[in-house]
């Protein structure tokens, strides 16, 4: 057997035997899934909550703005004065320069409010809507009281401004509305956080399934054995016996071609080194489903632990004619399997085949389409 081509690590994958065992692992992708979401909602709350940086006020001043006729004549450029009024002017030029924000200050010093330039420059924001005669200014902060202190000296200080405004442009600023206080609104995006965490979980679920089956080195269906290791498999048995007449008879004929002239062979079980008694126990239970058969070549298999648990084993096997070995079907023993095999060949012991034990009788079923 050419191990390095046989490993189960590189063996295609078998998706119909895949497909048969990831239903009865289906439950938890959604298992996962919930799991995901509550992580998910977690996360969000937690950062944007709990731990979030501290939520804002703000409060906004609807001003009307009359411009003076000079505003409205044009350019040698095809604009007008009032074109530079947009928001990016009033938000970058106009409200940090000197004529606003300085003297914003100023009033703000004079009611002996205690604030930063910067401060109140981070603080405040402007837009105009499609219509150029309406300003929109927005105050924000953590402290309400800083909020009103802001808005009253911008008031007062835009009311002056057609005044000192080099421009002259603009005749007159009129407050038109004053909103109360509230608190900033923010994108709730719990929801989204929530769908994430549940889509990435069941996912990361799949892969792990599907990443745990590429390695998994049990037995599940004859043809699979026999690729791995190249030795035939003369039949399929359940725990209890229960077999289906088609299996059954292939295991009976199988019996008869390579177990029949062994006059002296043993039956090892895979995973009989953890439980002495293994090997006799699934003798047993195919002696019983032989019992009726045409074979008789069974009763003459003689049960034994795996050869290497006691040293007078090997000399069993070495005036042995052979061996039937026991494969527990997803029983994760491959390694076992493997050292079991080449002990056997090293000690020029046959090995008359395998026989799949404590197999699952539905899986088989689906797995061949018996009805």
């Amino acid at each position: 057997m050419d191990r390095n081509k046989n490993k189960y690590m590189d063996e295609t994958l078998n998706l119909k035997s895949f497909y048969l065992r990831f239903l009865k692992k289906i439950w938890l992708i959604p298992v996962a899934a919930l799991i995901g979401a509550l992580i998910g909602a977690g996360i969000y709350y937690l950062v944007t909550v709990a731990f979030g940086a501290e939520r804002q006020y703000e409060a906004q001043t609807n001003f009307y703005l009359t411009y003076s006729p000079e505003a409205y004549i044009t350019n040698e450029n095809g604009g007008t004065m009032i074109d530079y009024y947009n928001s990016y002017s009033w938000s970058k030029l106009v409200l940090p320069s000197y004529d606003v924000l300085d003297e914003t200050m100023k009033i703000l010093e004079a009611e002996g409010v205690d604030v930063t330039k910067e401060e109140v420059e981070a603080s405040v924001s402007a837009d105009v809507p499609s219509d150029y005669r309406f300003l929109v200014i927005t105050v924000k902060n953590t402290d309400k009281e800083l909020i009103n202190k802001i808005t009253d000296a911008i008031i007062e200080n835009l009311k002056n401004f057609p005044n000192v405004s080099v421009m002259h442009a603009v005749d007159s600023i009129d407050v038109i509305s004053r909103s109360d206080i509230y608190l900033e609104k923010v994108d709730n995006r719990i929801v989204t956080a929530t769908i994430f965490g549940a889509a990435l979980a069941a996912l990361l679920a799949f892969l792990i399934v599907l990443l745990l089956d590429a390695v998994d080195d049990s037995v599940y269906v004859p043809e699979e054995c026999e690729r791995r290791y190249g030795i035939p498999v003369l039949g399929v048995v359940s725990d209890k016996g229960n077999i289906c007449g088609m299996l059954k008879n292939e295991l009976t004929e199988t019996f008869e071609k390579y177990v029949s002239k062994a006059e002296n062979a043993f039956f090892i079980s895979t995973d009989s080194m953890e439980d002495y008694e293994r090997s006799g126990k699934d003798l047993d239970v195919l002696k019983n489903v032989l019992g009726n058969g045409r074979s008789d070549s069974v009763s003459k298999l003689t049960p034994m632990e795996v050869p290497g648990k006691e040293l007078e084993n090997y000399r069993k096997i070495n005036a042995s004619d052979g061996v039937v070995i026991g494969i527990p079907m997803g029983k994760k023993n491959g390694a076992m399997i493997e050292h079991i095999i080449s002990q056997l060949k090293k000690h020029d012991c046959p090995v008359l085949g395998t026989v799949i034990v404590r197999a699952d009788e539905k899986f088989i079923k689906r797995y061949y389409g018996i009805k």
